[in-house]
């Protein structure tokens, strides 16, 4: 008799849990254990960027932009080796709205999570604007990990004699000067865009995220230009050296 009641419990409580139209707050990539998140909790920032002159805040992603935002990143993680995921990335927080010093922001990244934003395609949100601002955050932690001075130090001869670059982004935010459109007014100087010259981390974003999720643009005009083919062969190679899936020929396939 015990057995049968408790049998008879197990399935109306696995029946609760699968209730058609019941949401899952967070799922987990299977290949690599991440956990993607579509809800904030108390414990998604590092300590120093609660209150004070950061003041994180973020917004739970809207429901009705759970299932597109799964299908994005589990795209975005299935194109790198389990083992990379693995060994720099722990958790995604998949948000409607996130803001750090009174500004708003699309993404960023801490040690090991990344923090993206996805308000809908009417905010300007595509499969590929989210996908691409993933790889862009994951390769700030990719670089922080793997990157030393010699490949920064290489990295900024390219640009023009005399170039410096911005401030690293929150002010250019602030100035209205973070642009992110596509031009040969910017390629010729080795860059993809304006925000580009906010600093070397953000250039090197913006090389990385279109290895991944290629801008129309990426290999069929910019390529061309030497500045910035000098550092798309400096990102493939940074790669490469993570793992040796990532060749030209790889980052190539993968051009819609």
């Amino acid at each position: 008799m015990k057995r049968s009641i408790t049998i008879f419990s197990l399935i109306v409580f696995y029946t609760f849990l699968f209730i058609p139209g019941m949401t899952q707050n967070k799922i987990v990539h299977e290949e690599s254990g991440v956990i993607i998140h579509f809800q904030t909790d108390r414990n998604m920032f590092p300590e120093n960027w609660v209150g004070g002159s950061i003041n994180g805040q973020a917004e739970s992603l809207k429901e009705s932009e759970y299932e597109r935002s799964k299908k994005i990143i589990l795209k975005a993680l299935d194109k790198y080796p389990p083992e990379v995921l693995e060994d720099n990335l722990k958790e995604i927080y998949l948000l409607n709205s996130l803001e750090f010093y009174d500004q708003g922001y699309g993404g960023t990244n801490s040690n090991y999570n990344v923090y993206l934003v996805n308000s809908g395609e009417s905010d300007g949100y595509s499969d590929e604007y989210v996908e691409q601002l993933f790889h862009a955050e994951f390769s700030s932690i990719l670089l922080r990990n793997y990157s030393n001075p010699l490949f920064e130090s290489r990295w900024e001869k390219v640009n023009d004699e005399g170039f410096e670059y911005g401030d690293g982004g929150v002010l250019e935010i602030k100035n209205g000067t973070a642009g992110t459109d596509y031009s040969a007014d910017y390629f010729k100087h080795g860059f993809l865009y304006q925000y580009a010259m906010s600093g070397m981390e953000n250039d090197f974003n913006s090389i990385s995220k279109n290895l991944f999720c290629p801008n129309t643009k990426f290999w069929k005009e910019a390529y061309k230009y030497k500045k910035l083919r000098l550092k798309i062969d400096a990102t493939i190679k940074f790669y490469n050296n993570i793992d040796e899936t990532f060749t030209k020929e790889y980052f190539k396939s993968l051009k819609e």
